[in-house]
């Protein structure tokens, strides 16, 4: 009982001292106060008792130990609820405290994104802990989160990360959400990820899901840790607040302080667990019972159905339309068969503006099923994605592509039948041109220079001789189109473009000189094209010529031929500072026999051969002009 110990250390130290103790023996239980002197070599003792003084604050702190057990149980049913939807929530989660962003929790599916132990990374800066995720515009983002409260979203943004230790890139949706305490104040960052890599390399949206439900069971276990070390502090303090016996009255009130604590600590916990599910950038709703109560919903999944009423009442109540429509019996064979279903692009008909007239729409759901303690089936874990405008953009394109497909159809035989009338034009014309040169050369041969010299008979015989030139110049062009059509392209080879431009410029050199046009190049004497030599020649001919026929008459003709390699083409510019044309005129240049500027000589066609002979080999050409300013003709080679 230590009332030895009491007796042989107060005589020994020669000062008075008092001493608390239970006695029981013999039928006796009292609290007594013990009081002790030493006088010479003996020992005065007095007892005091002290039952009644003791009893009353015995029974308060009964009373005190019983509050705080109730509030322990209920602090742990609450935890054990939320700890239990926390570790099935398939999203990816961590907090940040600030100012440094330290780790202070992450569940295992964020451990898996990172491709480290938590142990590695929990309780160390992020950037410290994860330096390869830093230089990739994370700081200003958890920045901005702390000083503005604002969320901040990432869709689909590309991320590379070091997982055990290979490089990874990967799509994510990212969400980081301002963490607050009790007070109200920011004091960290709350981040959720889900990865959509799958989704974006195949252009199928939200294929990611089921296998994100699959990892959720594992992904929350991590936050044991926190608990354990939550329950480890509990007990920490009680085993402190056992060891003030000798104050009972004092334990008593430290006691309520620690019962009061540990509630408030439940309760932040809480909040912070229903803040996680709250703050998620996903619809999520739990729905308990074989009826499916709806339990939790969080705003994302509020939005779905506007403002209609859904916590507290059973999914066929809350949304009557869903019956006959299969959704009911989804939620009734998972809850039955404890497996997950999955369903993309499921159509429904749902009131969304509780106005009585069910509108269709689309939706990605994913049903995953929550178990109690013992492992029984007790709620349902519901995500859902209005998908309806994706699905109907969709659509809208397979109806625009079958408009395309019927315009691309006509316009091939629109295409077929311009190619028969030129072949046959081409061949028709030319045997009646033939006779009529072959008679101008017979009345040159057989009419008397006299008669030839006469000015009507010379005046005529000129104009003749003419007519019959631009007729064999149009044939030529028309048989030049039907062999494009026919042949499209002549065999591709590496061309110098330099020399080319140099060949025909010394075709041109009579042109040149007669209109007195400053003629430049800026083209390096190695850079290759790909093409057919003869057509390449065409193309550059077409251009250098017009540029030299259409000069203005009121300044000094200017051309400038230019080229530049890129990454993907050769670029090829005929620039000069002619007639220039107008919007409606470039609209109809590349047309076939279109000549917009009579006073010069010509048939309408080499443009649009230009054209064809550039795109027939993945190639472009375009145009920039403006009147009595000039015109800027631009060809890309493919490489």
């Amino acid at each position: 009982t230590g009332i030895f110990a009491f007796y042989r250390d107060t005589f020994l130290s020669g000062r008075p001292g008092q001493y608390e103790v239970n006695y029981s023996f013999d039928g006796l239980d009292n609290f007594f106060l013990l009081s002790a002197q030493r006088s010479g070599e003996l020992l005065l003792v007095s007892f005091s008792d002290t039952a009644e003084q003791q009893s009353v604050a015995a029974e308060a702190l009964r009373r005190s130990q019983a509050r705080e057990q109730a509030a322990r149980v209920e602090a742990e049913a609450r935890r054990t609820e939320w700890q239990r939807v926390f570790e099935q929530a398939p999203i990816a989660l961590a907090r940040l405290r600030s100012p440094a962003f330290v780790v202070e929790w992450a569940n295992a599916r964020m451990g898996q994104i990172w491709g480290r132990p938590l142990d590695q990374i929990i309780g160390r800066p992020h950037f410290e802990a994860l330096p390869d995720l830093a230089g990739q515009g994370f700081e200003a983002v958890f920045a901005g989160v702390l000083q503005t409260g604002k969320p901040y979203y990432f869709q689909e943004l590309l991320v590379h990360i070091e997982q055990a230790h290979q490089p990874y890139q990967g799509y994510f949706n990212i969400s980081y959400q301002p963490a607050y305490d009790e007070l109200g104040y920011i004091t960290g960052v709350m981040s959720s990820a889900i990865e959509v890599t799958d989704q974006v390399r195949a252009r199928q949206q939200v294929q990611a899901l089921n296998g994100e439900l699959a990892a959720l069971n594992a992904e929350l276990h991590a936050s044991n840790e926190e608990y354990l070390a939550a329950n480890t502090a509990l007990s920490r303090i009680q085993q402190q607040l056992q060891q003030l016996n000798q104050e009972l009255e004092t334990r008593v009130q430290l006691r309520t302080q620690v019962a009061q604590t540990a509630q408030a600590e439940a309760e932040h916990q809480r909040q912070q667990l229903y803040q996680v599910l709250m703050q998620l950038p996903a619809s999520v709703a739990t729905n308990r019972g074989p009826e499916h109560v709806y339990d939790l919903v969080n705003p994302r999944y509020q939005q779905l159905f506007r403002s209609r009423a859904l916590r507290g009442l059973a999914i066929r109540q809350a949304l009557p339309e869903l019956q006959g429509q299969g959704v009911v019996e989804k939620l009734d064979r998972v809850y039955q068969t404890g497996e997950a279903y999955l369903e993309l692009e499921q159509e429904t008909w749902v009131d969304v503006t509780d106005t009585g007239h069910p509108e269709q729409r689309y939706y990605n759901i994913l049903l995953h099923p929550l178990r109690d303690a013992h492992g029984q089936v007790d709620g349902l874990l519901n995500f859902a994605y209005d998908v309806t405008e994706h699905v109907r953009t969709r659509q809208q394109l397979q109806q625009l592509n079958e408009e395309l497909h019927h315009s691309n159809n006509q316009l091939r035989r629109t295409n077929v039948d311009l190619d028969t009338f030129i072949y046959t034009a081409s061949h028709d014309l030319k045997a009646p041109i033939t006779n009529i040169e072959s008679i101008l050369l017979a009345l040159q041969d057989t009419l008397p220079a006299a008669v030839q010299q006469d000015e009507l008979v010379a005046s005529l015989l000129a104009m003749l001789g003419q007519t019959v030139t631009r007729f064999q110049f149009t044939i030529a062009q028309l048989t030049d189109i039907t062999r494009l059509q026919l042949a499209h392209t002549g065999p591709l080879e590496p061309v110098v473009l330099a020399q080319v431009v140099a060949d025909v410029a010394l075709d041109i050199t009579p042109l040149l000189l007669a209109a007195g046009t400053q003629f430049t190049v800026d083209i390096a004497p190695d850079l290759v094209v790909s093409f057919s030599p003869a057509n390449l020649r065409s193309v550059v001919y077409n251009l250098l010529s017009n540029a030299i026929k259409y000069r203005s008459p009121n300044r000094p003709s200017v051309v400038q031929v230019r080229a530049e390699p890129g990454p993907a083409a050769v670029v090829f510019i005929v620039q000069d500072n002619g007639l220039g044309m107008s919007e409606a005129q470039q609209s109809q240049l590349f047309g076939l026999f279109q000549r917009l500027h009579t006073h010069v000589e010509g048939t309408g066609v080499g443009l649009y051969i230009s054209k064809r002979l550039v795109e027939n080999v993945g190639g472009t050409i375009t145009v920039e002009s403006q009147p009595n300013v000039g015109t800027t003709f631009t060809v890309t080679f493919p490489l």
